[in-house]
């Protein structure tokens, strides 16, 4: 099966889920409160996931680039501390094109 295959079966499915979710809220079908909260955990459990990846393996190899990991901690703090993601991702692209062009990879 090619790739494209691949991403769009996968788009469907997850379309799918996500419009049953909708349909039964919809319908009056509540959940418990527990399960919401679970849910909402998802995205960015998700995305810290395909972040650390990035960070530690770099084409199936470690990735040791301190510039990365200096960035992370700057955008770790900024969001900890003002509760802003735009801020956080700014100042880390800033931290991090800083070092590059210091010449620390």
């Amino acid at each position: 099966m090619s790739l494209a295959w691949q991403f769009f079966i996968a788009g469907i499915g997850t379309y799918l889920i996500r419009a049953s979710a909708i349909v039964l809220v919809g319908h009056g079908v509540t959940m418990p409160t527990r399960l919401e909260r679970t849910l909402r955990l998802i995205a960015p459990a998700v995305l810290a996931a395909i972040i650390a990846n990035g960070l530690v393996l770099d084409q199936g190899r470690l990735n040791l680039r301190v510039s990365w990991y200096a960035g992370t901690i700057v955008a770790v703090f900024i969001v900890r501390r003002f509760r802003s993601a735009a801020w956080a991702i700014a100042t880390a692209m800033l931290v991090v094109w800083a070092l590059q062009q210091a010449g620390l990879r």
